[in-house]
């Protein structure tokens, strides 16, 4: 081949290339957490689980987090179902079933995909037959809003509203083992009015589109830590087993087990309603059918 037509090849190469390049769609940060919500909501319909609840305040010891007291464990039935348009409402009804002194305690939340419209949240106690309902708190102290007395705030469980805040990557790495971006998220000027959280930092898998750690900011301070471990792939969906949320302000830790969980199993919309929290027999009807389901 002649000196020439080298060079020729050369740049032709090198020009194809560089366009290449430029015609590679590159993901936005917003494009990323749209992939997260719509894996999240769009995955399944229903959920069932059986969960472990366990909170204690703890200290750090040859770099080991160690509980300084007896954790205070809860098991805990939860069911979940989606609506509307690409599943972006949902409710939910979680019920502690031990220890026993707490045994019928219960939770309903209903969710909304519409932009700016809050959550409903009720809270029901045996001991005094009567369902109150719970707004979420901006208050770091306030157990009203917090999941069970955990270090779980209802706002810690509430899915993404992707427009209610600004993104942007921040690096790309390996993280244990996996792939991530890690990207920022800071509330608009009007979620800020409602958020407790002046920032979130989250690791997202770039295979699995799921979050494996974030970290929640509270007036530009580090306040709490999320670790997602024990990821399987459950009927077809990527989950995390265990989250572990470490409240660095109090020294509060509480981990999140789900032992037996079932996705996709048939649960009426009477269900999910403030008769289940207040109606033992027929809570316990409509459970039957749905713990059989868990593995």
């Amino acid at each position: 081949m002649k000196k020439k037509q080298i060079v020729l090849l050369v740049v032709t190469m090198a020009l194809t290339s560089s366009f290449s390049k430029m015609q590679l769609p590159t993901k936005s940060a917003k494009d990323i957490m749209l992939k997260v919500h719509k894996v999240a909501k769009e995955s399944f319909n229903t959920s069932v689980q059986r969960i472990k609840l366990s909170t204690c305040k703890y200290t750090v010891s040859n770099k080991r987090i160690v509980c300084t007291e007896e954790a205070r464990n809860k098991l805990l039935e939860s069911v979940a179902k989606n609506y509307g348009n690409s599943n972006q409402d949902s409710r939910s009804i979680s019920i502690i079933i031990e220890p026993k002194k707490e045994k019928g305690v219960g939770m309903l939340t209903y969710e909304y995909g519409e932009l700016g419209k809050d959550n409903d949240s009720w809270i029901y106690f045996p001991e005094l037959s009567k369902v109150k309902r719970l707004a979420s708190s901006k208050g770091s102290n306030d157990n009203s809003g917090s999941f069970f007395g955990s270090e779980f705030s209802l706002e810690d469980m509430e899915d993404l509203k992707i427009d209610e805040y600004n993104y942007k990557i921040l690096k790309e790495e390996n993280y244990k083992g996996r792939e991530v971006w890690v990207i920022e998220y800071t509330p608009t000027e009007t979620k800020i009015k409602k958020s407790k959280y002046s920032k979130t930092i989250s690791w997202i898998d770039k295979e699995r589109y799921i979050s494996l750690k974030k970290k929640l900011y509270v007036k530009g301070k580090l306040y709490k830590q999320l670790t997602m471990s024990k990821v399987e792939k459950i009927d077809n969906i990527w989950m995390a087993r265990k989250l572990t949320m470490n409240n660095l302000a109090t020294r509060n830790i509480s981990i999140m087990n789900m032992t037996s969980v079932a996705f996709d199993q048939e649960v009426s919309d009477d269900f999910l309603t403030t008769r289940t929290l207040e109606d033992f027999t027929f809570r316990e009807q409509s459970l039957v059918k749905l713990r059989n389901s868990l593995k």
